[in-house]
C-alpha cells in the first residue's frame, strides 16, 4: 500500500514537470521569436533606409539637374539684359518678333528653322508668343531679346539633358527654345489665336512674392496626355523667377517628361515590397504591384492604405527616413523630392519577417523541449534503476 502511494506521488510529480517542460518550453520559444522578430525588422530598417538614400538621390536628380538649367539661364541672362541697358533695339526686335495683323508678336519662321544671324552665330529651334505685341515697352523688349538669347545658348547647352527652356512673363508672352518638339512650335508661332492665355493656374504662387518670398524654383502638378500614338505621356514644368530686388524680371522654365521617371520609380522595389509615388498632397501619381506574398488579395487588403500612408509621412519633418507602421505589419521608407514636392516610398510587407520569426521560435521551443524531456527521462530511468539495483 504505502508503495503504490510512493509510485503515485511520483508520477504526480512526473506529470508535474513535464508540464512545466511544456510551458517553459513556450516561454522560451515566446522569447525567441519575440527575439527573432527584434533582430530581423532592425536588419530590414538598415537595409531599407540605405536603399532608399540610394533612391532618394536617383529620385532627385532631375530636379536638380532642372535647378542647374534654371540657374545657368538666369545668369546668363543677367548678363544679357546688363549689356542692353543702352542699346537701341527696335530694329533687331522687330526682325526677330514681326507684329502680326491680329496684334501679337510672333518668332519669324527660320529663327526655328535655323539661320545664321549677322554676327555668325548660328540659331535654331525658337519658338514664341508676344500678346499684345504692338504695345511693349522698350524695358520689355530688351528683356525678351535678352530671355531670347538666354533659351537658345543655354537651351543648346544642356539639350542633352532638357529638350526645351523658355522664358517667360505673367503678361502672356513666352519665348522658347525646342527644336526636338514635333509640333515645332507651330501653335505658337502662328495658330495661337490673340486673346490664348498661355498662364497656368500655378503662376501666381510662383510669381507672388509673399507665396515664394526666395523665388524658388517649383514644379508644376504632373499633367497627363494622350499622344496620337496612343501613348501616354506625363509632364512637369520646373520654373524659377528672376528678380531685381522687388521687381519681377520673368521666370524660366522647362517642360519634363516623367513618362519614363514613373516608370523607373517603380523599378526594383525591396523584397517583398513596393514602390509609390505621392504627390504634395498626397494624392498617388504612381505605384508598383503589391507584394508577391499578397499579391492574390484584393488590392485594398494587399496594401496599407494610400491615406494611412500620407497621415504619417506628413508627422515626419525628416526629408528621409524608415519607420514601422502603427499595425506592425509594414515597414514604410520615404524621401522627400525637392522640386515637385513629391513624396517616393517603398512599402514592405513584414508578414514574412513574422513567419520566419514564428518557425525559429517554434523550432527553439521544440529543442527546448526535446532537451527538457529528455532530462526528465533520464531521471525516471535511473530512478527506477536504483531501488532494482539495491533489491
Amino acid at each position: 500500500m504505502g508503495r503504490m502511494a510512493l509510485t503515485s506521488r511520483k508520477l504526480a510529480f512526473l506529470i508535474g514537470q513535464i508540464c512545466v517542460s511544456f510551458l517553459l518550453a513556450g516561454l522560451t520559444g515566446l522569447a525567441g521569436c519575440k527575439i527573432f522578430d527584434h533582430r530581423l525588422e532592425a536588419a530590414q530598417a538598415e537595409h531599407l533606409n540605405a536603399y532608399i538614400r540610394v533612391r532618394a538621390e536617383r529620385e532627385q536628380e532631375m530636379f536638380e539637374d532642372a535647378r542647374r538649367l534654371n540657374h545657368a539661364a538666369e545668369q546668363a541672362f543677367r548678363r544679357r539684359l546688363a549689356e542692353m541697358q543702352d542699346m537701341p533695339v527696335d530694329a533687331e526686335f522687330d526682325r526677330f518678333f514681326p507684329i502680326m495683323d491680329d496684334g501679337t508678336r510672333r518668332s519669324a519662321p527660320e529663327l526655328y528653322d535655323g539661320t545664321t544671324l549677322s554676327a555668325g552665330d548660328y540659331v535654331f529651334g525658337i519658338g514664341a508668343f508676344l500678346a499684345e505685341g504692338a504695345a511693349m515697352t522698350d524695358t520689355e523688349k530688351r528683356r525678351y531679346l535678352a530671355g531670347f538669347q538666354t533659351v537658345r545658348a543655354v537651351g543648346e547647352a544642356f539639350l542633352g539633358r532638357f529638350s526645351n527652356l523658355y522664358y517667360f512673363t505673367p503678361d502672356r508672352r513666352m519665348v522658347m527654345f525646342a527644336p526636338e518638339r514635333e509640333d515645332r512650335l507651330v501653335f505658337y508661332r502662328s495658330e495661337a489665336p490673340a486673346d490664348f492665355d498661355l498662364r497656368g493656374d500655378e503662376d501666381a504662387a510662383l510669381f507672388d512674392l509673399r507665396a515664394n518670398p526666395n523665388s524658388a524654383m517649383q514644379c508644376t502638378a504632373l499633367s497627363r496626355f494622350v499622344y496620337a500614338d496612343g501613348g501616354d505621356r506625363a509632364a512637369s514644368a520646373c520654373r524659377q523667377p528672376v528678380r531685381d530686388g522687388d521687381e519681377l524680371l520673368g521666370a524660366f522654365g522647362s517642360s519634363i517628361s516623367m513618362t519614363e521617371t514613373l516608370a523607373s520609380a517603380l523599378d526594383m522595389p525591396p523584397s517583398y515590397g513596393m514602390n509609390m509615388l505621392f504627390d504634395h498632397a498626397g494624392n498617388i501619381i504612381s505605384r508598383g504591384p503589391p507584394p508577391a506574398v499578397r499579391a492574390g488579395q484584393d488590392r485594398s487588403d494587399a496594401v496599407l492604405a494610400p491615406e494611412a500612408i500620407m497621415e504619417m509621412l506628413q508627422l515626419d519633418p525628416r526629408a528621409f527616413g524608415v519607420f514601422a507602421a502603427p499595425d506592425g505589419d509594414w515597414m514604410i521608407a520615404f524621401s522627400r523630392i525637392e522640386g515637385p514636392s513629391w513624396y517616393f516610398v517603398s512599402v514592405v510587407d513584414l508578414a514574412t519577417i513574422r513567419q520566419t520569426s514564428r518557425f525559429w521560435g517554434l523550432i527553439l521551443s521544440l529543442i527546448v523541449l526535446d532537451a527538457l524531456l529528455g532530462s526528465l527521462a533520464i531521471g525516471a530511468l535511473l530512478d527506477r534503476a536504483v531501488p532494482s539495483e539495491a533489491g
